[in-house]
């Protein structure tokens, strides 16, 4: 199957949300990945098959000089081809090459190890653990990822809202 990513428009947020509830047991409100894509939208990017359906989205803003990756998801039916490495890569590029980032954070709930195991292939760190994180009291874990050529002693700053 072939798959290309592009920009995401608003006319793709149905689809978003579709994958969005399907992937995540607790899942944003729409008015807020509006509300997120209004103020940055090139962050949003999705992931469409060869007939234009969907079938992934990566969401991620810009805070503090780092790219923040906010939401990141496959279809059901189409994980496990490489469209997450496919949606994170091209995110990845974006935000070091055209957006200067630094790092690159993230949060991932500590008990989805799926999800870290796909983060660290990628080169992300544990950061921090941050405890009820999630609405449902669930600790998440804060990954980072520091651009290539970054001098290594660069210091990071993160918002955590």
């Amino acid at each position: 199957m072939m798959v290309r990513v592009r920009k995401s428009q608003e006319s793709d947020f149905k689809k978003i949300m579709e994958i969005e509830k399907q992937s995540f047991n607790k899942n944003y409100p729409e008015f807020l990945i509006k509300h997120i894509y209004n103020s940055f939208p090139d962050g949003f990017l999705v992931a469409e098959d060869n007939k234009g359906n969907i079938v992934g989205y990566v969401i991620a803003v810009m805070e503090w000089g780092n790219g923040h990756i906010v939401s990141i998801a496959v279809d059901e039916n189409h994980r496990k081809k490489g469209i997450g490495t496919l949606l994170l890569d091209t995110i990845e590029k974006y935000l070091y090459e055209y957006c200067n980032a630094k790092y690159i954070v993230l949060e991932v709930r500590f008990d989805n190890t799926n999800a870290r195991k796909f983060y660290y292939k990628r080169g992300y760190v544990d950061k921090k653990l941050l405890p009820k994180y999630y609405d449902d009291g669930s600790d998440a874990i804060l990954m980072v990822k520091k651009r290539a050529d970054l001098n290594k002693n660069y210091p990071i700053i993160i918002n955590m809202w």
